[in-house]
């Protein structure tokens, strides 16, 4: 009698389980987003490297440093190049200089500081802080960084970049922070966003899983809930965005051709004070990554988190292990301690998976965590199933 009692509700709670699993998809159904930022986050333009016709090139210097040239007078901000611009022009070392003073005309453009594995060799730089409360030990570690030219930090504001796809290929989420020698510190595409809703990341705070931004005046500015490793998710779902898409050298023939009083071939005026992001089309500059929808690149996944931050962050943390099966093995229980008529059971399923809910749409609201409606689910199936388990098994023809 005990041991089929025991394997009921084992076998419930393992269904139950597996259903849970199975809706993660659909883990913030129902579950509140948190507040847009008081400040409206306008979509980066993007101005990609590649040829006009499709196909790639070698990107030189110069074409970066007259591109910048070009946008200048539009008075972009922010400005983020997501390029490796870590080792110097062999060819024409005086276009780092040329790139530096072209960097020089806007307000802390940032560059990317690619994290590596720890090398001796690489350059270790010193990035800015931000206050925390809480553990940090489960946030992605960068502790070295393939940093851009020296020459190239000088009027620039540098951050930390490090992507990593998930086991199956697909890239499903973009890091904010990072840990680094105890210290949180902000990544690329934070930094880029900070200063698009003018967020002073000094005055910011990580408060456990939640990063509160706040203007120079400690006003607060936006929540952001991350997950335990510091990062955000890329909605690939979602609608794609439609950026500002420019080409690099049609940027530099759209300036030259406004000076010369010629129809442009790109409206650079659409550039005027709003942020923009030079990146590449090249597999060696902007490598494919896999998506739901076939191969696509980085800035594409940058464009969707912005996208996702500007309209109001959703709940990312996950239940931890132990409350998940805590709540499925006490829906089981509830079942195998009740009636075993059908109709009892599924009204102390719905009426737990109500309470299961309930209490995770608070847990995302106040704590950042999504999955309320796969463990409701898997709770009342687990609940429904336990009693009709038990009387199977306790039937003589089973014993």
């Amino acid at each position: 009698m005990a041991i089929s009692r025991i394997l009921a509700l084992l076998a419930a709670a393992s269904l139950g389980l597996l259903t849970a699993t199975a809706s993660v998809p659909w883990s913030r159904l129902g579950l509140p987003s948190y507040q847009a930022p008081a400040k409206t986050a306008a979509l980066p333009a993007l101005i990609t490297i590649e040829d006009l016709a499709g196909d790639p090139w070698p990107w030189p210097r110069l074409d970066l440093t007259l591109a910048l040239r070009a946008v200048s007078p539009y008075r972009p901000h922010p400005v983020g190049l997501l390029l490796p611009l870590d080792a110097p022009d062999v060819f024409e070392p005086v276009q780092d200089d040329q790139l530096s003073r072209a960097l020089g005309a806007f307000d802390s453009p940032v560059l990317p500081a690619v994290a590596l594995p720890a090398m001796p060799q690489t350059e270790k730089i010193t990035l800015p802080e931000i206050p925390h409360r809480g553990s940090i030990q489960t946030l992605r570690v960068a502790e070295s960084f393939l940093a851009p030219q020296e020459r190239l930090r000088k009027n620039t504001a540098v951050a930390a970049w490090k992507v990593t796809p998930e086991a199956d290929g697909l890239l499903r989420r973009l890091p904010l922070v990072f840990q680094q020698q105890g210290v949180v510190i902000p990544s690329w595409l934070l930094v880029m966003y900070a200063q698009e809703i003018e967020a002073d990341l000094s005055r910011s705070e990580l408060h456990g899983r939640t990063l509160i931004l706040r203007d120079s005046q400690s006003r607060e500015i936006q929540t952001i809930p991350l997950d335990l490793r510091g990062s955000i998710p890329v909605d690939w779902s979602s609608q794609n965005p439609s950026p500002t898409k420019m080409e690099i050298r049609g940027v530099v023939l759209a300036a030259e051709q406004e000076r010369i009083g010629v129809h442009p071939y790109y409206d650079l005026s659409t550039l005027s004070k709003r942020p923009i992001i030079l990146s590449g089309a090249l597999p060696e500059v902007d490598p494919s990554i896999d998506s739901p929808w076939g191969k696509s690149t980085i800035s594409e996944a940058v464009l969707r988190a912005w996208l996702g931050l500007a309209q109001g962050p959703h709940p990312v943390l996950h239940p931890p292990s132990w409350l998940i099966l805590g709540v499925l093995l006490a829906g089981a229980s509830l079942g195998l301690s009740r009636g075993r008529h059908w109709r009892t059971a599924l009204m102390e399923s719905l009426a737990l998976a109500g309470v299961v809910f309930g209490a995770g749409w608070l847990a995302a609201k106040f704590g950042g965590y999504s999955g309320a409606f796969p463990l409701a689910l898997g709770a009342a199936l687990a609940t429904f199933l336990a009693p009709h388990f038990a009387s199977w098994l306790e039937k003589s023809h089973v014993r």
